[in-house]
Protein backbone atom coordinates (compact mmCIF):
# COMPACT_ATOMS: atom_id res chain seq x y z
CA UNK A 1 0.00 0.00 0.00
CA UNK A 2 2.78 2.42 0.98
CA UNK A 3 4.69 1.56 -2.19
CA UNK A 4 1.59 2.24 -4.28
CA UNK A 5 1.16 5.65 -2.63
CA UNK A 6 4.80 6.52 -3.29
CA UNK A 7 4.47 5.47 -6.92
CA UNK A 8 1.28 7.51 -7.32
CA UNK A 9 2.93 10.58 -5.76
CA UNK A 10 5.96 10.18 -7.99
CA UNK A 11 3.77 9.82 -11.07
CA UNK A 12 1.78 12.92 -10.09
CA UNK A 13 5.02 14.89 -9.69
CA UNK A 14 6.23 13.78 -13.12
CA UNK A 15 2.91 14.71 -14.69
CA UNK A 16 2.96 18.12 -13.01
CA UNK A 17 6.42 18.80 -14.42
CA UNK A 18 5.21 17.78 -17.86
CA UNK A 19 2.12 19.97 -17.45
CA UNK A 20 4.09 23.13 -16.62
CA UNK A 21 6.53 22.50 -19.45
CA UNK A 22 3.63 22.60 -21.91
CA UNK A 23 2.80 26.27 -22.51
CA UNK A 24 -0.51 25.36 -24.14
CA UNK A 25 -1.87 23.36 -21.21
CA UNK A 26 -0.48 25.75 -18.60
CA UNK A 27 -2.08 28.72 -20.38
CA UNK A 28 -5.55 27.30 -20.95
CA UNK A 29 -5.82 25.29 -17.74
CA UNK A 30 -4.25 27.65 -15.22
CA UNK A 31 -3.86 31.15 -16.66
CA UNK A 32 -7.13 31.30 -18.65
CA UNK A 33 -9.53 31.16 -15.64
CA UNK A 34 -7.41 33.71 -13.77
CA UNK A 35 -7.43 36.06 -16.76
CA UNK A 36 -11.23 35.83 -16.97
CA UNK A 37 -11.49 36.42 -13.23
CA UNK A 38 -9.47 39.64 -13.39
CA UNK A 39 -10.88 41.04 -16.64
CA UNK A 40 -14.59 40.40 -16.11
CA UNK A 41 -14.31 40.92 -12.36
CA UNK A 42 -12.79 44.37 -12.89
CA UNK A 43 -15.62 45.26 -15.27
CA UNK A 44 -18.22 44.29 -12.64
CA UNK A 45 -16.47 45.67 -9.57
CA UNK A 46 -18.77 47.92 -7.55
CA UNK A 47 -21.98 46.75 -9.24
CA UNK A 48 -24.71 44.77 -7.49
CA UNK A 49 -27.13 42.01 -8.43
CA UNK A 50 -30.44 43.60 -9.47
CA UNK A 51 -32.65 44.33 -6.48
CA UNK A 52 -30.12 43.14 -3.88
CA UNK A 53 -27.20 44.38 -1.82
CA UNK A 54 -25.02 41.48 -3.08
CA UNK A 55 -22.06 42.52 -5.21
CA UNK A 56 -21.74 40.89 -8.62
CA UNK A 57 -18.21 39.81 -7.77
CA UNK A 58 -19.46 37.91 -4.70
CA UNK A 59 -21.28 35.54 -7.08
CA UNK A 60 -18.85 35.84 -9.99
CA UNK A 61 -15.75 34.68 -8.07
CA UNK A 62 -17.23 31.30 -7.03
CA UNK A 63 -18.53 30.91 -10.58
CA UNK A 64 -14.95 31.17 -11.82
CA UNK A 65 -13.91 28.71 -9.10
CA UNK A 66 -16.34 26.25 -10.66
CA UNK A 67 -15.02 27.09 -14.13
CA UNK A 68 -11.46 26.42 -12.97
CA UNK A 69 -12.45 23.04 -11.55
CA UNK A 70 -14.12 22.09 -14.83
CA UNK A 71 -11.18 23.20 -16.96
CA UNK A 72 -8.59 21.46 -14.77
CA UNK A 73 -10.56 18.24 -14.32
CA UNK A 74 -12.75 17.82 -17.39
CA UNK A 75 -10.80 19.55 -20.15
CA UNK A 76 -7.40 18.43 -18.88
CA UNK A 77 -8.42 14.76 -18.76
CA UNK A 78 -10.60 15.01 -21.84
CA UNK A 79 -7.64 16.35 -23.81
CA UNK A 80 -5.46 13.37 -22.87
CA UNK A 81 -6.93 10.42 -24.66
CA UNK A 82 -7.87 8.00 -21.84
CA UNK A 83 -4.80 8.38 -19.66
CA UNK A 84 -5.75 7.16 -16.18
CA UNK A 85 -2.39 8.04 -14.65
CA UNK A 86 -3.27 11.73 -14.97
CA UNK A 87 -5.84 11.52 -12.17
CA UNK A 88 -3.46 12.33 -9.31
CA UNK A 89 -1.93 15.19 -11.27
CA UNK A 90 -5.40 16.52 -12.10
CA UNK A 91 -6.35 16.68 -8.42
CA UNK A 92 -3.16 18.62 -7.66
CA UNK A 93 -3.87 21.04 -10.52
CA UNK A 94 -7.46 21.61 -9.35
CA UNK A 95 -6.32 22.34 -5.79
CA UNK A 96 -3.69 24.80 -7.03
CA UNK A 97 -6.00 26.69 -9.38
CA UNK A 98 -8.76 26.79 -6.76
CA UNK A 99 -6.40 28.23 -4.16
CA UNK A 100 -5.09 30.86 -6.59
CA UNK A 101 -8.57 31.82 -7.82
CA UNK A 102 -9.96 32.10 -4.31
CA UNK A 103 -7.00 34.15 -3.09
CA UNK A 104 -7.03 36.53 -6.06
CA UNK A 105 -10.82 36.89 -5.83
CA UNK A 106 -10.48 37.88 -2.16
CA UNK A 107 -7.48 40.13 -2.73
CA UNK A 108 -8.80 41.96 -5.81
CA UNK A 109 -12.54 42.06 -5.11
CA UNK A 110 -12.94 41.29 -1.41
CA UNK A 111 -15.04 38.20 -2.21
CA UNK A 112 -14.61 35.31 0.20
CA UNK A 113 -16.69 32.36 1.38
CA UNK A 114 -19.00 32.77 4.36
CA UNK A 115 -17.81 31.05 7.55
CA UNK A 116 -20.92 28.89 7.33
CA UNK A 117 -20.26 28.16 3.68
CA UNK A 118 -16.91 26.41 4.04
CA UNK A 119 -18.59 22.99 4.20
CA UNK A 120 -20.51 23.70 0.98
CA UNK A 121 -17.29 24.93 -0.65
CA UNK A 122 -15.41 21.77 0.34
CA UNK A 123 -18.27 19.54 -0.79
CA UNK A 124 -18.47 21.41 -4.08
CA UNK A 125 -14.76 21.02 -4.72
CA UNK A 126 -14.74 17.29 -3.95
CA UNK A 127 -17.89 16.51 -5.92
CA UNK A 128 -16.80 18.79 -8.76
CA UNK A 129 -13.41 17.11 -9.09
CA UNK A 130 -14.89 13.60 -9.00
CA UNK A 131 -17.76 14.43 -11.36
CA UNK A 132 -15.83 16.29 -14.04
CA UNK A 133 -12.78 14.02 -13.87
CA UNK A 134 -15.14 11.11 -14.51
CA UNK A 135 -16.79 12.94 -17.39
CA UNK A 136 -13.36 13.90 -18.73
CA UNK A 137 -12.36 10.25 -18.83
CA UNK A 138 -15.69 9.45 -20.48
CA UNK A 139 -15.24 11.93 -23.32
CA UNK A 140 -11.58 10.99 -23.74
CA UNK A 141 -12.62 7.39 -24.33
CA UNK A 142 -14.52 8.36 -27.50
CA UNK A 143 -12.00 10.87 -28.90
CA UNK A 144 -9.68 9.18 -31.33
CA UNK A 145 -7.44 12.10 -32.29
CA UNK A 146 -5.15 13.88 -29.84
CA UNK A 147 -5.24 17.01 -32.03
CA UNK A 148 -9.02 17.32 -31.74
CA UNK A 149 -9.27 16.38 -28.05
CA UNK A 150 -8.84 19.91 -26.65
CA UNK A 151 -11.29 21.67 -28.99
CA UNK A 152 -13.89 18.94 -28.49
CA UNK A 153 -13.55 19.10 -24.71
CA UNK A 154 -13.97 22.89 -24.68
CA UNK A 155 -16.80 22.88 -27.21
CA UNK A 156 -18.75 20.33 -25.15
CA UNK A 157 -19.01 22.54 -22.05
CA UNK A 158 -18.12 26.18 -22.80
CA UNK A 159 -21.46 27.16 -24.44
CA UNK A 160 -23.29 25.65 -21.45
CA UNK A 161 -21.04 27.59 -19.06
CA UNK A 162 -21.83 30.85 -20.87
CA UNK A 163 -25.62 30.47 -20.80
CA UNK A 164 -25.46 29.13 -17.23
CA UNK A 165 -24.35 32.56 -16.04
CA UNK A 166 -20.90 31.43 -14.91
CA UNK A 167 -19.28 34.52 -16.46
CA UNK A 168 -22.20 36.91 -15.89
CA UNK A 169 -24.22 36.54 -12.66
CA UNK A 170 -26.96 38.80 -14.10
CA UNK A 171 -27.42 36.70 -17.25
CA UNK A 172 -31.09 35.89 -17.80
CA UNK A 173 -33.79 35.89 -20.44
CA UNK A 174 -33.44 32.29 -21.62
CA UNK A 175 -36.58 30.53 -22.87
CA UNK A 176 -38.06 28.32 -20.17
CA UNK A 177 -37.27 25.10 -22.03
CA UNK A 178 -33.64 26.11 -22.51
CA UNK A 179 -33.32 27.20 -18.89
CA UNK A 180 -34.56 23.79 -17.73
CA UNK A 181 -32.19 22.02 -20.08
CA UNK A 182 -29.21 24.03 -18.84
CA UNK A 183 -30.18 23.30 -15.23
CA UNK A 184 -29.96 19.58 -15.98
CA UNK A 185 -26.23 19.80 -16.76
CA UNK A 186 -23.58 19.61 -14.01
CA UNK A 187 -21.96 22.92 -15.02
CA UNK A 188 -24.76 25.02 -13.54
CA UNK A 189 -25.10 22.68 -10.56
CA UNK A 190 -21.43 23.08 -9.61
CA UNK A 191 -21.52 26.86 -10.13
CA UNK A 192 -24.58 27.23 -7.88
CA UNK A 193 -23.07 24.94 -5.27
CA UNK A 194 -19.92 27.06 -5.13
CA UNK A 195 -21.93 30.30 -5.14
CA UNK A 196 -23.87 29.02 -2.15
CA UNK A 197 -20.63 29.05 -0.18
CA UNK A 198 -20.30 32.80 -0.78
CA UNK A 199 -23.95 33.88 -0.45
CA UNK A 200 -26.75 32.54 1.73
CA UNK A 201 -28.88 30.12 -0.28
CA UNK A 202 -31.24 27.20 0.45
CA UNK A 203 -29.72 23.75 0.93
CA UNK A 204 -28.50 22.69 -2.54
CA UNK A 205 -30.15 19.28 -2.61
CA UNK A 206 -30.71 19.29 -6.38
CA UNK A 207 -27.17 20.46 -7.15
CA UNK A 208 -25.67 17.66 -5.04
CA UNK A 209 -27.99 15.08 -6.62
CA UNK A 210 -27.21 16.42 -10.10
CA UNK A 211 -23.44 16.02 -9.65
CA UNK A 212 -23.90 12.57 -8.12
CA UNK A 213 -26.08 11.41 -11.03
CA UNK A 214 -23.65 12.71 -13.67
CA UNK A 215 -20.76 11.07 -11.82
CA UNK A 216 -22.58 7.74 -11.80
CA UNK A 217 -23.47 8.09 -15.49
CA UNK A 218 -19.89 8.99 -16.41
CA UNK A 219 -18.41 6.17 -14.35
CA UNK A 220 -20.79 3.67 -15.91
CA UNK A 221 -19.90 4.85 -19.41
CA UNK A 222 -16.15 4.72 -18.67
CA UNK A 223 -16.46 1.19 -17.26
CA UNK A 224 -18.40 0.07 -20.32
CA UNK A 225 -15.93 1.65 -22.76
CA UNK A 226 -12.85 0.17 -21.10
CA UNK A 227 -14.50 -3.24 -20.79
CA UNK A 228 -15.51 -3.03 -24.46
CA UNK A 229 -11.95 -2.13 -25.51
CA UNK A 230 -10.46 -4.92 -23.42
Amino acid sequence: MTRSVRLAARQALLEQRSFWRSAEYALFTFAFPLMILLLIGAANAGSYLPGTHVKNTTVFVPGILAFGVIVAAYVNLGSKVAVLRLLASTVATVILITACTGFIGWLAFGAGPRPGGLLALTAGLILGIVCFATLGLAISSVITSAESAGPIAYASFLPIAIISGVFDPTFSGLPQWLSRMVAAFPVKALAELMQGAYTARPFPAWDLANLALWTAAGAGFVAWRFRWHS
